[in-house]
C-alpha cells in the first residue's frame, strides 16, 4: 500500500457514504436562479495565459458535508442562496495552459460520465479557438472521474490523441493496487474502474510524477495529499507571476473558507485532507499568490477572517 494511504474502518464509512450520496447527485437538479455559470474569464501569469474550462455544475448533495448540518452551516447556505436542502451547485472546471504556441491542460472534466448537466471540457476548448489535437499533456491533478474522465470518449478512447499524462506516482499506485481495491467499500469499484479505464486509453503516454517537481517549464506539482493519495496542485509561475491551481483542497468556498476544518465524505483521508487545506490556506495567505480551484467560480487572493478565510475576487 502506498505511504499515507489509510482506508481504516472510519475512512472506509466515508468512502462508503460519500459513493452512495455522488450515485444519487445526477437525480438532483440545480434551480437556476442559483446555478451560476464560471465568472473567471482567461488571465495572464506573465506569458503564461490561462483559460477555465468549464465542465458544468455538479449538484453536490448536502450530506456530503456533514458540518453543514448546523445552524452555521445552515446560514451560509442561505448565503448562497441554495435551497436549505440542497443540493449544492458546484463548478466542475479544467484549465488550458497556452504559452509560445504549445498547449497543455490541467484536468480534462468528466466526458461522457458526467452527463447531460456535465461533459462539457471539449466544448468550451473549441468555443476558445483551442484544438483537442494540439494538446500535448493532460497534468491530471488526480484521477476521480470529475478529473480524468474527460480525457476519454464514451468508448474509452482518448480524447486527447496526441497528448501524454502526467500524474503522481502515488496516485497511480492507489488506483492500480488491486488489494486495496479489494479492501475497499463495494460502493467505491467504479472510482477504481474508472481511473483504470483512463490510464490503460494512453499505454506508454503516461508520465509519472513524484512530489514537488517541475513538470513543463513554468508549472510545478505542488503536493496536496488527502483527497486522494497522490492529489496535487499545478503551481504557474513566470518571473514573479504566479497562480496556483490547487485542484480539490475544497468543494464548497462558501462553508470551507469561514470552517477549513469542514470536509467532504469523498476523501480518502480526512484527517490528511483537512490539514493539507489549512496548510494551504495559511501558505496562500501569507504568500498571497492567487488561487484557482477545480470547484471554485473565481480566481482570487486568500485572507484570514476570523478563524477561518475568505477569498477576495480578482478580475
Amino acid at each position: 500500500m502506498p505511504a499515507g494511504t489509510s482506508l481504516s474502518r472510519p475512512s472506509r464509512r466515508h468512502f462508503l457514504a460519500g459513493a452512495a450520496a455522488c450515485a444519487a447527485a445526477p437525480w438532483l437538479r440545480l434551480d437556476p436562479a442559483f446555478a451560476q455559470p464560471l465568472s473567471a474569464g482567461p488571465v495572464q501569469v506573465g506569458a503564461f495565459k490561462v483559460t477555465p474550462l468549464l465542465d458544468g455544475l455538479f449538484p453536490l448533495p448536502l450530506a456530503m458535508v456533514p458540518d453543514a448540518a448546523s445552524p452555521d452551516g445552515a446560514k451560509l447556505i442561505r448565503a448562497m442562496g441554495a435551497p436549505a436542502a440542497g443540493p449544492l451547485p458546484i463548478p466542475v472546471n479544467a484549465f488550458a495552459v497556452e504559452r509560445n504556441g504549445r498547449l497543455i491542460l490541467i484536468d480534462a472534466g468528466t466526458g461522457a460520465a458526467g452527463g447531460a448537466d456535465l461533459g462539457k471540457v471539449a466544448r468550451a476548448l473549441a468555443a476558445a479557438g483551442l484544438d483537442r489535437t494540439k494538446v500535448e499533456a493532460v497534468i491530471l491533478t488526480h484521477l476521480h472521474v470529475d478529473h480524468a474522465g474527460g480525457t476519454i470518449d464514451a468508448a474509452g478512447k482518448p480524447v486527447f490523441p496526441n497528448a501524454e499524462l502526467v500524474v503522481q506516482h502515488s496516485e497511480i499506485e492507489f488506483w492500480m493496487d488491486d488489494g486495496i481495491r479489494s479492501r475497499a467499500p463495494q460502493g467505491m469499484d467504479g472510482y477504481f474502474g474508472a481511473a483504470r479505464a483512463v490510464l490503460s486509453a494512453y499505454p506508454k503516454k503516461v508520465r509519472a510524477v513524484n512530489g514537488e517537481v517541475e513538470l513543463f517549464s513554468g508549472l510545478k506539482a505542488i503536493p496536496e495529499p488527502g483527497h486522494t493519495p497522490g492529489h496535487m496542485g499545478v503551481m504557474i509561475e513566470d518571473g514573479h507571476n504566479s497562480l496556483l491551481m490547487w485542484a480539490d483542497i475544497m468543494h464548497v468556498g462558501p462553508l470551507q473558507f469561514p470552517h477549513p476544518a469542514w470536509s467532504v465524505l469523498f476523501d480518502v483521508n480526512r484527517t490528511q485532507a483537512a490539514e493539507t487545506r489549512a496548510r494551504m490556506l495559511d501558505r496562500m495567505a501569507v504568500e498571497r499568490i492567487p488561487v484557482m480551484g477545480s470547484h471554485l467560480a473565481d480566481r482570487g487572493i486568500i485572507e484570514r477572517e476570523g478563524a477561518g478565510y475568505h477569498m477576495v475576487a480578482m478580475p
